[in-house]
């Protein structure tokens, strides 16, 4: 009996011995599973934002007036990549500009410890599985704003807007001419700017659409209730601010509260300086001299905020541009 008891627990040591490095190997691979599905993830995500700020920056380079180089999109979008990136280094597959409008960036892996092309130090290699390529794709498309809200009830005369990146001092309707002393596009009202209707909402917002018409503001004043925006005590966020304003060709209905003012594109203005009629100013370089009444900024090419826009062209209307990750 004896003899029989050590045989059997003989036997029973080695069984042991197998199902503790079975155990051993789905410990592992349990392991690689979690700590390698996790690295895996947390890369994708650092290179699918790469490639949507690749492309966006992308876009908002290559939709400015005559457009932009291969080289230029390379190297934006590779800095790009570089600084969503934790260990500061991914690559840039591809940055693609072949369809009209669009800019596609294609990111993927690189190892911030060897610069290899994918994911080392990975758990699963005890397990002799190969290493991962992590990769993302992104797509942006610009579109030139055809409807939209102005969050200043103002509208340009054309021939007052140049997308030359140069301070101008626009005089408003009614103080004067402007343009060079033209009366701009021959039209009744003088002046290189005049004020529209507004909305009835806050603050004082109007809504303009290229190909119709916009209902003016009687007098060269700022519109009733809309004083605030040009106070720079209550509002002294707009010196220095960009935003989209609309232009206008021609004129129908020449007086008071007829006026209608035919828009035609949207123009980025910084604005500088002001000095309106009888009312707010904000003047710290002196720009308007004796009774000149205006406004004082640079036209600048702008990416306006998607949610003021309700419609968009392919085709260029002036230098404001919706941006927007399509894929």
């Amino acid at each position: 009996m004896q003899r029989l008891i050590k045989r059997d627990t003989e036997r029973d040591r080695g069984a042991a011995g197998v199902m503790v490095a079975v155990l051993m190997v789905v410990l592992i691979g349990a392991g690689a599973l979690a700590v390698d599905t996790g690295q895996i993830y947390s890369e994708r995500a650092q290179l699918q934002n790469a490639a949507d700020a690749g492309a966006l920056a992308g876009a908002d380079l290559c939709s400015v007036s005559g457009g932009c180089t291969q080289a230029a999109a390379n190297t934006l979008a590779a800095a790009l990549a570089n600084s969503n990136s934790n260990d500061g280094k991914s690559k840039v597959e591809s940055v693609d500009l072949s369809v009209a409008g669009q800019v596609t960036v294609t990111t993927s892996t690189v190892d911030g410890a060897t610069s290899a092309g994918f994911l080392t130090k990975m758990f699963s290699s005890a397990l002799n599985a190969p290493p991962a390529k992590v990769g993302a794709t992104a797509t942006a498309k610009w579109l030139y704003p055809t409807k939209g809200i102005s969050v200043l009830p103002l509208v340009f005369a054309p021939c007052e807007f140049k997308d030359d990146n140069l301070a101008h001092k626009i005089l408003t309707q009614g103080g004067g001419l402007d343009c060079n002393g033209l009366n701009p596009s021959n039209q009744a009202y003088q002046g290189g700017f005049a004020w529209l209707m507004p909305n009835g909402t806050q603050p004082c917002e109007v809504t303009a659409e290229i190909g119709t018409y916009s209902d003016g503001s009687t007098g060269a004043a700022v519109p009733s209730g809309c004083l605030s925006l040009f106070d720079p005590a209550l509002n002294p966020g707009l010196a220095g601010s960009v935003v989209a304003l609309p232009v206008y060709s021609n004129t129908n209905g020449l007086t008071g509260s007829n006026a209608k003012y035919m828009i035609s594109k949207w123009a980025g203005f910084k604005i500088q300086a002001w000095n309106l009629t009888g009312q707010a100013k904000y003047d710290p370089s002196n720009v308007f001299g004796g009774s000149e009444k205006g406004i004082y900024g640079t036209f600048v090419s702008y990416s306006a905020d998607p949610s003021l826009f309700t419609g968009g062209s392919t085709t260029s209307t002036g230098n404001v541009i919706i941006l927007g990750l399509i894929k």
